[in-house]
C-alpha cells in the first residue's frame, strides 16, 4: 500500500486522469440508478402505500384496473381486510394549469388513501384529496377544478403525500363523486377490490373473478416491465464497460512501467508483492473516484427540476458503489497477469 500510494503522489496527472474516468463512470451509474428508482416509483408509489397482499379483478380485464368492472358483492367477506377501488382517467384544470390525472373512488377511511400532509379529508361530495405533485404544478387547496369529460367541478380540500399511480397523480374522492364523473361506477359496481390477507390464495372467488398478488399486478402495469428492463440493461452494460475501460487503462500503465517492474524483480520483489501494489493502487483510485462520483450525484440531485423523476435509495447506492470498486479490482487482473510474464533481464534491456 505504501509503494502504491507513493507512486500515485509522484504521478498526480496520470493517476488523476484515471480518477476522472472513474468519477464519470460512477457519476453516470449513480444517476441512472436514481432515475430508474424514480421512474419505478412513479408507477408504484400509491400501490406500495396500500401495503396490500392481493387485488381482485375481472378475469378478462388482463390484470388492468381500468378494464375491470364487476359487482362488488361478488367478493365475499371472508377476507381479513378489503377495500373497493374505482378508477377513471380525468383531465383537470384550474384557471392557469391543466393536468392528466386519475380519479380514485374509495370508501370512507379506506387504507387506499395515503397520509394527508396538508388540509383535510373530504367531508362532502365533489371534494377531493390531491397528490402533492399537483401542488407543485400550481394547484392549491380551495381550487375548484374542471373536468374535460364532465360538467362536474371538484374542490381540492387537501393534499396527500406523493401517491402516483402508473406515472399519473391521483385524486381521491368518495364513491358518490366518482359516480357523477363516470356513471358506470354505480354503488354496486367497482373496478377492483384490494385485499389485505396473507391467506388470500385459500379463498374461493366467483368464477368471473381472479386474484393476483400485488407484485404480479405491478409487473403488468402498462409500460412498467419494458421500462424497468431497459434501465436495468443500461446499468448492466455500464458495469461491463466500466470493467473494460478500467482494465485497459491499468494494462497500458503496466506496460509503460515494464522496465520499472523488471528492476524491482531483479532486486528481489516477488510477483505476489508487485501484484499487491497494482491491486492497492486500483483500490485507492476506485475508492476516490466512486466517492467523488457519489458526492457529485447528490449535489446534482439538489438542482434537478421536480419534473425529473429521480429518487435515491441509500442501500442501492452502497451496493452499486461496492460493485464498481470490485469491478475495478477485477479489471486489474490483466495487469497482474502481465506482471507475471515480465522477464527482468529483457525488461532492463
Amino acid at each position: 500500500m505504501f509503494l502504491a500510494w507513493n507512486e500515485i503522489k509522484r504521478n498526480k496527472l496520470k493517476f488523476s486522469l484515471i480518477i476522472c474516468i472513474l468519477v464519470l463512470i460512477s457519476y453516470l451509474l449513480f444517476l441512472l440508478s436514481g432515475l430508474a428508482k424514480g421512474l419505478i416509483s412513479m408507477n408504484t408509489e400509491n400501490i406500495n402505500q396500500w401495503d396490500a397482499d392481493a387485488i381482485v379483478m375481472k378475469k378478462d380485464a388482463n390484470q388492468t384496473v381500468a378494464q375491470s368492472l364487476f359487482n362488488k358483492d361478488q367478493v365475499n367477506n371472508q377476507f381479513h381486510k378489503k377495500a373497493t377501488l374505482k378508477q377513471t382517467g380525468v383531465i383537470i384544470s384550474n384557471q392557469h394549469h391543466e393536468e392528466n390525472a386519475l380519479l380514485f373512488g374509495v370508501e370512507n377511511n379506506s387504507f387506499l388513501v395515503p397520509k394527508v400532509i396538508k388540509g383535510e379529508h373530504p367531508h362532502r361530495h365533489n371534494e377531493v384529496l390531491a397528490d402533492e405533485t399537483l401542488k407543485n404544478k400550481g394547484f392549491k387547496i380551495g381550487d375548484n377544478v374542471s373536468l374535460s369529460q364532465s360538467d362536474e367541478k371538484l374542490k381540492i380540500v387537501g393534499f396527500t403525500e406523493s401517491a402516483k399511480y402508473n406515472a399519473s397523480p391521483v385524486l381521491f374522492c368518495d364513491n358518490a363523486t366518482i359516480k357523477k364523473v363516470n356513471p358506470q361506477l354505480t354503488e354496486e359496481k367497482t373496478n377492483a377490490v384490494v385485499i389485505k390477507d396473507k391467506a388470500w390464495k385459500d379463498i374461493v372467488l366467483h368464477h368471473q373473478l381472479e386474484a393476483v398478488s400485488i407484485n404480479q399486478f405491478i409487473e403488468h402495469l402498462p409500460g412498467y416491465k419494458p421500462q424497468n428492463l431497459t434501465l436495468n440493461f443500461m446499468i448492466t452494460f455500464l458495469f461491463i464497460i466500466s470493467a473494460t475501460v478500467i482494465g485497459v487503462f491499468l494494462y497500458v500503465m503496466t506496460l509503460q512501467k515494464k522496465s520499472l517492474f523488471g528492476v524491482l524483480k531483479a532486486q528481489g520483489f516477488t510477483n505476489g508483492y508487485l501484484s499487491k501494489v497494482v491491486v492497492s493502487q486500483t483500490l485507492i483510485l476506485s475508492l476516490i473516484g466512486t466517492l467523488i462520483g457519489l458526492i457529485l450525484t447528490i449535489i446534482t440531485s439538489m438542482f434537478l427540476p421536480d419534473a425529473v423523476p429521480i429518487k435515491f435509495d441509500p442501500v442501492t447506492l452502497i451496493i452499486f458503489g461496492i460493485a464498481l470498486i470490485l469491478i475495478s479490482l477485477l479489471g486489474s487482473v490483466f495487469s497482474i497477469l502481465s506482471i507475471r510474464k515480465i522477464d527482468p533481464l529483457k525488461a532492463i534491456g
